[in-house]
């Protein structure tokens, strides 16, 4: 991989995700069959970015702790009014089963005591519920089950299963209140949101570098990822995600918050769990309720209620908010979902008050900083935190 002192963008160490762009000299076509015309951008990206950024599959161990089984629709009224317009819950043809044991793999630093709660485990699994409730199964009137996970922070989802109905069964048997390990299709879930626990923080390494590459292909933006060598690695099939990589580095290198939990990541203190981009707060900002860098503006400057109103309203639009959730290690007690909340904010949003508030103007001015996502700068920093 580059060694970034290499390119006069030396991290001192801290964490990254992708640089400023340059045009190259590029000849890509071992990698585009058709020409390509324009200008070729390069950026240099961290290993998380090429990451969040990789197409391939991630594997994780997640906690089942139920399944959904959905049955055959009668084919005939007879049948119907014989087992009654719903199934097992009345109204529906999906049952839900979840089961009701919260214990978990033992982590006692003693192994020895650790087997010996598995063992206990074992002797009890039988006479769990859910488990008389899969060995009761009509399997002639299902007609498919998924399995139900949940993760360190309480949130459920289903999980398709492969195989017969027997397999599938058989394997939710196996696997109830037990962690197993699920392939997710890529890091990208949807919608802004990123699953971080597939990467390895405590490997990262600052010096090591891949090439993100920009160019003209068909009329339209494409990009891929090269190794150190130019080696071709994969293709960036959706051009937001470059963009969120821009409002991360933007994001990491303004907020202290953040840069703070992804750094207890790598050292091991943390476990992360999910990142987020938002282009909108669920609650809006007011007068009485301001992020601390327009409180010291306003208490800095003779600003007007008017003013204060007209600001404040243009702080609820032009943002881009990144949540990241993790869990700390704890040092007594439950352990928490901690969720950082760094808010950008757009500067072209403070283009109407240019002339009537100068000053203002200046002073956040200052405080921003310019990417391919925009001229940003942070607006608030918020931690929200959940026992779990």
């Amino acid at each position: 991989m580059d060694n970034l002192a290499d390119t006069g963008e030396k991290r001192d160490g801290r964490i990254w995700i992708i640089s400023s762009g340059g045009f190259v000299n590029l000849d890509l076509s071992s990698i585009c069959k058709e020409p390509v015309s324009g200008p070729v951008t390069e950026y240099r990206i961290s290993e998380l970015a090429r990451y969040l950024l990789n197409p391939d599959t991630i594997s994780l161990e997640e906690k089942v702790v139920g399944c959904k089984v959905r049955y055959r629709k009668p084919r005939a009224g007879l049948i119907r009014r014989l087992f009654g317009k719903g199934r097992r819950n009345g109204t529906s043809d999906v049952e839900e089963i979840i089961s009701s044991s919260r214990i978990g793999t033992p982590d006692f630093r003693d192994e020895g005591l650790n087997a010996h709660f598995i063992k206990i485990s074992e002797m009890l699994r039988p006479y769990d519920p859910v488990q008389k409730r899969l060995a009761e199964l009509d399997r002639q009137r299902v007609e498919d089950i998924t399995a139900i996970c949940e993760e360190i922070s309480g949130n459920r989802y289903t999980l398709n299963l492969q195989g017969s109905l027997n397999e599938k069964i058989n394997f939710l048997v196996n696997s109830m209140s037990r962690k197993t390990k699920v392939v997710f299709n890529r890091a990208y879930l949807m919608n802004g949101l990123f699953e971080m626990r597939g990467f390895k923080f405590d490997a990262f390494n600052p010096d090591n570098c891949y090439r993100l590459i920009k160019f003209n292909r068909d009329n339209r933006t494409a990009y891929c990822v090269l190794d150190a060598d130019y080696g071709f690695e994969f293709w960036v099939d959706d051009s937001a995600l470059v963009h969120y990589m821009h409002i991360f580095e933007q994001s990491v290198r303004t907020d202290p918050r953040l840069e703070d939990a992804l750094e207890l990541c790598i050292r091991g203190k943390a476990t992360p769990l999910k990142l987020f981009f938002s282009k909108q707060l669920e609650q809006k900002y007011s007068v009485k309720r301001l992020p601390e860098t327009y409180r010291k503006i306003f208490s800095a400057f003779n600003i007007g209620e008017n003013e204060k109103n007209t600001i404040t309203n243009m702080l609820n639009s032009f943002q881009s908010i990144v949540f990241f959730n993790f869990v700390p290690e704890p040092e007594t007690g439950s352990r928490r979902v901690l969720t950082n909340i760094t808010v950008m904010h757009d500067f072209r949003a403070l283009e109407p008050i240019r002339t009537q508030l100068p000053e203002l103007y200046s002073e956040i001015d200052k405080k921003t900083s310019v990417s391919d996502a925009g001229k940003l700068y942070l607006l608030d920093s918020i931690r929200e935190y959940q026992n779990v």
